[in-house]
C-alpha cells in the first residue's frame, strides 16, 4: 500500500472481540488470524445487509486474492473493529479494501484487500450479482 488508511475512510465496521487464542507466540494477533478476521467480516456484511446464504444460498462467493499490510501490533484483550469498503465491482467480482483498527483510533494496525468471485452453487460458474448484493455492495462504495 502506498499510504495509511485512516477510519474515516471506511463506510463500515464490523466489531472484534479478540481470544486469547488469537495471539501468536510473540503475544500479538497472528496474520492469518488478521485475514480470518477480514473473512468475518465481509462474510458477516453480506449475510446481514443482502440476505447472502453462504450454505445453501444459490450464489456462493469465494475468496481468490488477498494480501495484508502490517502497521501496528494489536493483541488479546484488546476490542478491535475492522473498517470495510468497496474499491471496485467488475461483473461477478468484488475487491474489498479491509483495516483492522484498535476501538478509537484513527490509524490501522493493518490493511488489506481481498477479490471475491461470485459463482452460481449449482454450475460453479460466475454469477450475476442478486439486486439485494449490489445494493449491499453500492452501499461500500465511496
Amino acid at each position: 500500500m502506498t499510504h495509511l488508511p485512516e477510519r474515516h475512510h471506511y463506510p463500515h465496521f464490523h466489531p472484534l472481540l479478540t481470544r486469547w487464542q488469537d495471539n501468536d507466540i510473540n503475544g500479538h494477533i497472528a496474520s492469518a488470524t488478521v485475514y480470518a478476521f477480514f473473512d468475518s467480516a465481509v462474510q458477516g456484511y453480506l449475510i446481514e445487509q443482502a440476505g447472502l446464504d453462504p450454505q445453501d444460498g444459490e450464489v456462493v462467493g469465494f475468496v481468490v486474492s488477498s494480501g495484508c499490510d502490517f502497521f501496528a501490533s494489536a493483541a488479546f484483550p484488546e476490542c478491535l473493529e475492522v473498517g470495510l469498503r468497496v474499491a471496485r465491482v467488475a461483473g461477478s467480482s468484488v475487491e474489498y479494501e479491509l483495516a483492522l483498527f484498535k476501538v478509537g483510533e484513527a490509524q490501522p494496525s493493518a490493511a488489506g484487500r481481498m477479490v471475491q468471485v461470485f459463482v452460481e452453487r449449482a454450475s460453479g460458474q460466475p454469477a450475476s450479482l442478486p439486486v439485494a448484493l449490489q445494493g449491499a455492495l453500492q452501499a461500500l462504495q465511496g
